[in-house]
């Protein structure tokens, strides 16, 4: 089914072609007409897996409630795809996954049958979120959205198979193993790892309430195996085969379970997931430490107890502790080397960086700081010349968000302030509104700082610097035809102009489209 999909996908972007980067050229020229459209197409297309479900893999309401919470901390990825037979029909199911402000996530599921395919579709929305769990349920009709119910959702029957689906996937990602069903006969290079007494005594704590347990971001480098023979005697092709289970697009997903001991975060249950970082050259990653634990560079996300805890391969063990020694460590980086992907091209990466900006603005209930963020971290969005990127510069008595600074040749740097996207431009009659006045005044003010030389700057932006400015707000979809060209006339007589996010979504697009008539 996703295949048919994806195929049907590409005709009615670009008329049948499959050459992937007209593809691409025509996505993004969707996202300027019909953003929610093109958001659906580029999930369907950027989804690797169809999960082939069985009506009787299905749960019952009662389990649909009971679980639904784990969606929360244990999630699907932000695009997940399943087919089944249900009612003398073959049915597509694309779940997307988005995050709620406040905490929480929100599933989009979109039901497609063989039938009718993109013709006509059901949608529905669940939320996941302890802190916000109402409304649970919303189906979406010709005229708005409708809150069902939780007691009325079995009444509507494609809504509760959508639910029933979006369960069975997390069942199905989080699989727990009855301890007795697990065969520890001779397993040859796939020997289980030797049994971790300390790893098992931290977990039963953590189930006590007698351990804290922390979500966090760590350093990959960090952590450690504690059987470095049976990470040596890992068979590469497992890996292999295993390795998109544990990313999500580009990010890592599943939570390593740790542990420190004499200075190090041991990991002893996640061995593919560990392996998988490794040999895609991930620098940070998710995990979950029981207890206490001090290590430098680790972000922490969350604290609480045993409900923390990702699921647990439970597995017959010998009790030999062994350390780690500094050589094996570097066989395991070596051979984790043959499993390195092909470098994607430019093109692929720009492509990508578009996509989850164009998500992101499309995101409901975003922070301005998720903004800043992304652009701190993909400044060629605003300029793919800049030579570096600075943040929170302060400059006289306030600080200017991002600060892009150029060849040291060029003495030029480039000062930008950035406001909400979906903030007004303009008032009345055409005039700027007070917000985008006083952050065009601000900048002016930055840069006579800065031609001063003041005190009240860093360093390395002291000399004879050229500088100019930038104002982000606001969406051009917001504006009129007269507007934008008022705002034309504005920017053509100004040091410091007054772009919308999509003007920078339209600047990586010239760029990708360069690149792919150059053929980089």
């Amino acid at each position: 089914m996703l295949n048919t999909l994806q195929k049907l996908v590409r005709e009615n972007l670009n008329e049948g072609c499959e050459d992937r980067s007209k593809v691409g050229s025509a996505l993004r020229e969707l996202y300027k007409h019909n953003r929610p459209l093109a958001q659906f197409y580029y999930g369907l297309l950027t989804t690797r897996a169809d999960h082939l479900l069985e009506e009787t893999d299905l749960p019952s309401l009662e389990e649909c409630f009971q679980k639904i919470d784990r969606l929360e901390h244990q999630p699907l990825s932000s695009h997940t795809f399943a087919s089944l037979f249900w009612d003398n029909d073959h049915r597509g199911i694309h779940i997307a996954r988005e995050e709620l402000q406040g905490g929480g996530l929100v599933y989009s599921v979109t039901l497609m049958t063989r039938s009718n395919l993109l013709k006509q579709v059901a949608r529905a929305e669940f939320r996941a979120a302890r802190s916000q769990p109402e409304p649970f349920a919303l189906i979406c009709t010709v005229d708005d959205w409708i809150v069902v119910p939780r007691d009325q959702i079995q009444e509507i029957p494609k809504l509760f198979l959508m639910l029933r689906v979006l369960v069975a996937l997390h069942n199905f990602r989080y699989r727990m193993i009855p301890v007795e069903d697990i065969d520890t006969a001779d397993l040859g290079p796939n020997r289980p790892p030797k049994e971790n007494e300390t790893l098992i005594r931290l977990c039963a704590l953590a189930y006590q309430g007698k351990l804290e347990c922390t979500r966090v971001i760590v350093p990959l480098d960090a952590v450690v195996p504690n059987d470095m023979e049976h990470a040596l005697a890992y068979p590469l092709e497992e890996v292999r085969r295993l390795r998109s289970s544990h990313i999500d697009g580009t990010q890592a997903c599943t939570e390593m379970l740790l542990y420190q001991r004499g200075g190090r975060l041991i990991m002893d249950d996640d061995y593919s997931a560990y392996l998988s970082y490794k040999s895609l050259g991930f620098k940070r990653v998710p995990a979950v430490i029981l207890g206490k634990f001090h290590a430098p560079g680790v972000d922490i996300l969350e604290r609480g107890g045993e409900e923390l805890i990702p699921p647990i391969m439970v597995e017959i063990r010998s009790s030999r502790i062994k350390e780690i020694a500094l050589d094996e460590m570097e066989m395991l980086e070596q051979r984790m080397q043959y499993l390195a992907p092909p470098a994607p091209s430019q093109v692929q990466l720009l492509s990508k960086i578009y996509f989850e900006f164009c998500h992101l603005l499309e995101r409901r209930k975003k922070k301005e700081a998720d903004l800043h963020a992304f652009l701190k971290r993909h400044p060629m969005l605003i300029d793919a010349h800049v030579a570096q990127v600075h943040s929170e510069v302060r400059v006289g008595a306030f600080r200017a968000d991002l600060v892009l600074r150029y060849r040291q040749s060029d003495k030029r740097v480039l000062l930008i302030e950035l406001e909400r996207d979906d903030d007004r431009i303009f008032k009345r009659h055409n005039r700027l509104v007070d917000k985008v006045s006083h952050a065009s005044q601000q900048i002016e003010d930055w840069i006579v700082q800065i031609r001063r030389n003041a005190e009240t700057m860093p360093d390395w932006l002291k000399g004879e610097y050229t500088a100019e400015g930038l104002v982000v707000i606001g969406r051009s979809n917001q504006l009129s035809d007269e507007q934008k060209e008022t705002l034309f006339n504005i920017n053509s007589n100004r040091v410091v102009k007054i772009v919308t996010y999509d003007d920078l979504l339209e600047r990586l697009n010239r760029l990708i489209v360069s690149l792919e008539e150059t053929g980089t």
